[in-house]
């Protein structure tokens, strides 16, 4: 199961479970649900995980059972936060002519953080703790590989220079974004019409093909 599912509202049997989901996998959602919701109202050092598993109904011990501490809770949270952001923002863009995707991911990605607070608080710099760790998550390489297989496809239709190296310019890709979206967080978004046009005219230079 994919921490996008963990943290989506899938729909239930009769029995007010999730369908196909054991025990412990409901367990585990309901902890991830929470966790973002008071790590992203609270942050790390005043949220505990005693909070977190009164929320839950369990006891901090069973908390542990999923969670070796308090650290990879957290990190799994916002990871599963993150994620959702990921998914809930590609979809918005689905479509989208390659050399436009990046930008128009951005805007969305940026549109929808008040709804992922956890994941807001971290690209605000309000746990400094984590930052270093953000380029580390699991939700983000698996966006970055998606973009690469997509700039491979686009390669072979000839939307994108054949001479670049698509690991390099998803990698290059993933660090603009997270870039970016620290920089919009602190401003308030791209501030003006003409950054915006400027950063899709740079990604569309950078992967247009030559005339």
């Amino acid at each position: 199961m994919s921490l996008s599912e963990l943290v989506a509202d899938p729909p239930n049997d009769d029995e007010g479970r999730t369908k196909g989901e054991t025990k412990g996998e409901r367990t585990r959602r309901r902890l991830l649900e929470l966790a973002i919701e008071h790590f992203g109202s609270g942050g790390f050092r005043a949220t505990s995980v005693s909070e977190i598993a009164r929320a839950a109904g369990v006891t901090q011990a069973a908390v542990y059972a999923y969670f070796a501490n308090k650290e990879a809770l957290f990190v799994a949270a916002v990871d599963a936060d993150a994620s959702a952001l990921i998914a809930e923002s590609r979809a918005a863009v689905a479509g989208t002519p390659i050399r436009q995707f990046i930008p128009a991911w951005i805007v969305e990605l940026f549109s929808r953080l008040d709804r992922h607070p956890l994941a807001r608080r971290v690209l605000a710099g309000e746990e400094p703790e984590v930052v270093p760790r953000l380029i580390e998550l699991p939700a983000l390489a698996v966006a970055t590989g998606q973009f690469e297989a997509e700039v491979r496809d686009a390669q072979a239709r000839g939307e994108v220079r054949a001479d670049l190296d698509t690991r390099r310019i998803a990698a290059g890709a993933e660090a603009l974004i997270v870039s970016l979206l620290f920089s919009m967080v602190h401003v308030g978004g791209l501030a003006t019409t003409r950054h915006q046009a400027g950063v899709v005219e740079a990604f569309d230079a950078m992967l247009r093909p030559p005339a």
